[in-house]
């Protein structure tokens, strides 16, 4: 998916394209944990690399004001659910550009172009986030800046910043400045980095055919919700979004493969053709009805809760409506996929689906929407690997423009979270 034009603030120059491009994120499952940090931050030494840690999580936003006059806000109780990555000004600087991290304080935040679009923000206005306390939070956004730039977050945060609101749960340790790619990849070998259970993202690698939509990516195609949780950890979505992106109930996608499901309007169509396809290759057997009718479907939400009040947490891809599980016993989260066969991982490629299969926990029964073909692309899957022809691309040693790399989307997952799985 393209990303949108570079807005700035007033006669601001951010440049467009990152600082760095030669960038590694090193981050395992879950939270960061110790074992993860301290053995990516020796591999940075070894490598004579700088780095940093960055935090991450989803923040609920109630209210963008400007200048004492509404913009977006969200129905009384409710909250939208913003990307939000913190990083200090010394990384900021260098991964996206000094005019990005001198305007980072303790209430001057970046947001994204593409999320500042869905909203009508610009800079200077206010925006009111929910902190870990449930305290309301206002802080001003100082700069609009590229995704390509961001990383594809929705919020850019200070440490100082995220300490308001009480975001402090660690998510990966990024690393750049080393002398050359070879080095670094010889540093995190060498501190038993390269493994199942941990994933390493390179700034120059091609675009994985299973990585996921980041946050301001998912709400640009399929609208953005205010969501609540309840006193009994139960998510409610604001009805004027359900009303216009689902229907009214689960409904059967295919004569052949009986899924019964209740969709994203916008995604049915493609899962409906995912399924005819897998059905005219004779590969209906690949899929277990039973398992995705009794607990698959997409529309589920539900939320991760991180704080006590439930401002900080993560939200499932599937509160959007935009994943189908199937085979969820024979591919249950965390097991060694494929259940399913590979041809049909890749049917649902071209539809434009992603594959949970290689996410870090292994999620083999996993559908999610991404909104474009991802069987063309060359990365080398751990899983299903896509057959690609030699002549996909005219020139395969040719430098890859920064938004058809992992760079792009460096830090796209805070939010959505869509390889960690809490």
């Amino acid at each position: 998916m393209p990303f949108p034009a570079l807005a700035v603030v007033e006669a601001q120059a951010v440049r467009v394209v990152p600082e760095q491009t030669d960038v590694v994120s090193v981050y395992n499952s879950g939270a960061l944990t110790f074992s993860t940090e301290s053995r990516a931050i020796a591999a940075a030494v070894q490598a004579d690399a700088d780095y940093a840690v960055s935090h991450a999580a989803s923040m609920g936003m109630t209210l963008v004001s400007r200048r004492g006059t509404t913009v977006q806000a969200a129905p009384a109780g409710y909250a939208y659910p913003m990307g939000t990555t913190v990083l200090d000004p010394t990384a900021v600087e260098a991964l996206m550009s000094e005019t990005v991290a001198e305007v980072l304080t303790a209430t001057d935040i970046v947001m994204s172009s593409l999320t500042a679009s869905l909203r009508g923000a610009v800079a200077g206005d206010e925006v009111t986030l929910v902190s870990a306390s449930g305290a309301p939070v206002v802080f001003t956004i100082a700069a609009v800046v590229s995704d390509a730039i961001t990383g594809g977050t929705e919020l850019l945060l200070s440490p100082e910043a995220a300490d308001r609101v009480g975001l402090d749960r660690k998510s990966s340790v990024i690393m750049w400045n080393f002398p050359d790619r070879a080095t670094i990849d010889r540093s995190l070998a060498d501190n038993a980095l390269v493994s199942n259970s941990i994933r390493i993202r390179r700034g120059w690698d091609p675009a994985d055919p299973d990585s996921t939509l980041g946050m301001a990516a998912a709400k640009s195609l399929l609208g953005e919700f205010a969501y609540r949780v309840n006193a009994d950890g139960s998510v409610s979505i604001d009805s004027a979004w359900t009303s216009e992106n689902l229907p009214s109930g689960r409904r059967l996608l295919d004569s052949n493969v009986q899924i019964i499901a209740r969709c994203h309007n916008l995604i049915e169509p493609a899962l409906r053709a995912a399924l005819a396809e897998v059905a005219a290759n004779g590969l209906s057997y690949t899929i277990n009805v039973y398992d995705a009718n009794r607990a698959g479907g997409c529309y589920n939400p539900r939320f991760n809760r991180l704080a006590v009040n439930s401002s900080i947490g993560f939200l499932s891809r599937h509160t959007w409506a935009m994943a189908i599980d199937t085979n969820t016993i024979g591919s249950c989260q965390g097991c060694a996929p494929p259940d399913l066969d590979c041809r049909t991982v890749r049917i649902f490629r071209k539809h434009g689906f992603a594959w949970g299969g290689n996410f870090l926990t292994p999620d083999g029964m996993h559908f999610e929407f991404v909104g474009e073909r991802r069987d063309q692309l060359p990365y080398p899957s751990r899983f299903c690997e896509n057959i690609v022809a030699d002549n996909a691309f005219t020139d395969p040693d040719a430098p890859l423009p920064v938004e058809a790399t992992e760079r792009a989307t460096l830090f796209a997952d805070a939010g959505l979270v869509a390889e960690h799985h809490e």
